[in-house]
Formats: structure tokens, sequence, C-alpha cells
């Protein structure tokens, strides 16, 4: 399970570092695609391969399934992680998080993927996440019921 929020920096080149925490779960390699919300994410390979033949079992007569497998797989690249942790952010990923320089970014932790966001996209995330009434309200209905704050 992948959690917490850790920042580091990337260099021009792309290269950054996995939190230290994040690393044993991934076991040296990976899947880095683009997300849904302007941020990149990274899957384990077993998730990621799970993740693939479900995705493989939609439809291709159906647009959406099309245009969902199309954005999962186009823009997804197998990373290896080297022994101190680092890996290269391949520029195509690195333009979907931002258009402009950047140098830091944010790894959060997402139970069985990581988002990687830029410093700035995540505070704005967090903001309409954790400090948005009508979206926490939201949250209550997830769980059907299964949890509340007093458990």
């Amino acid at each position: 399970m992948f959690t917490g929020v850790y920042e580091h920096t990337i260099d021009k080149k792309g290269r950054t570092s996995m939190p230290a925490r994040f690393r044993n779960e991934l076991g040296g390699e990976a899947y880095l695609s683009v997300g849904i919300d302007k941020n990149l994410v990274i899957y384990s390979t077993a998730h990621f391969k799970a993740m693939a033949d479900e995705i493989g079992r939609l439809s291709l007569a159906d647009p959406t399934a099309r245009i969902f497998r199309r954005r999962m797989f186009n823009k997804a690249e197998f990373i290896e992680i080297d022994a101190n942790g680092r890996f290269v952010v391949p520029q195509f990923l690195r333009d979907e998080l931002s258009e402009e320089a950047f140098d830091k970014v944010v790894f959060a932790g997402s139970n069985d993927y990581i988002e990687i966001w830029t410093s700035e996209g995540w505070k704005q995330a967090e903001e309409e996440a954790f400090h948005d009434e009508a979206m926490t309200a939201n949250f209550a209905g997830l769980m059907n019921g299964q949890w509340s704050q007093d458990d």
C-alpha cells in the first residue's frame, strides 16, 4: 500500500528519486503513465499488467473504451529504478504535468498507485479535495456507510 506525501526535485533531464518508502513495493521497476487529474501515475508492474488485462477486455467497438485504452497505454512508459532510487520521467510525460519549467514534484501515495504532481498542482488538488465542504460531504457516500469518523 502506498501512503504519504513526499516532495522531491526533478532536474532538467527529468531525473528524480522515488521516495524510499515506495521503493520496496515497486521492486526496482514500474509503469509511469498520465493520470486523470493533470498528474502522472506510477503503477507497480503487477498492478499495471492486471489493469491491462482488464482494459483489454473492453469492447473495441466502444469509442470511449478506445479513447481510454489510448490514454492509458500510449502515454505509458516502463521505468527502471536504480539502486539509489532514481529514475527518469520522459519529456513527453513531463509535458503532461506542466508546459512550464518546474523543479519540484510531489509524490502522493494513493493506496495501490502513486501520483506525481507539480507542487502547484498538488496544492490545488489538496484545496479541492480537503477544503471544499461539498466534496467532503460526498466522501461519506463513497463507502455506503461502511465507516464513519467514530470508527
